[in-house]
């Protein structure tokens, strides 16, 4: 049964590096756990440690990983409900520098200007379209 209690526990924490959640780390864990427990005990009780040990850790210490991972998830964006909005420049736009924010319903974008020219910090802009994680502006004239 060692061997079976280290795989479950190598499983559950490669799970763990793959999602961004502190999950299934704590099941990991109790695997590792119930493995040292199966020099002293039977199956059943290494199946009783392995529940109890991942739950209490998971109970106990699960509101402590959100604290520290920031909380929710963060919320998936539908990059067409930004083409055509007005954004406000966060960051001063220089194509030829390569810098260059914009803020847009709350998100911050990194930013190019259609036209190379430089848009101060301030001013806003319209978001013409999305090329991977960027979006192209234009200055908007009032």
């Amino acid at each position: 049964m060692l061997s079976f209690w280290i795989s479950v526990g190598v499983i559950f924490s490669v799970l763990e590096i793959l999602t961004p959640s502190f999950f299934f780390l704590w099941f990991g864990i109790g695997g590792f756990v119930a493995a040292v427990a199966s020099f002293f005990v039977n199956v059943v009780f290494q199946v009783v440690i392995f529940a109890v040990v991942s739950l209490v850790l998971l109970i106990l210490t699960r509101p402590l990983a959100k604290k520290i991972t920031g909380g929710e998830p963060p919320r998936k964006i539908n990059v067409e409900d930004v083409i055509g909005k007005i954004a406000v420049v966060v960051e001063k736009i220089d194509n030829n520098k390569g810098q260059g924010l914009v803020k847009v319903k709350g998100d911050i974008w990194r930013a190019y200007s259609t036209d190379e020219s430089v848009i101060e910090k301030g001013e806003k802009v319209r978001i013409l379209k999305v090329e991977g994680a960027h979006v192209v502006v234009e200055r908007v004239v009032e």
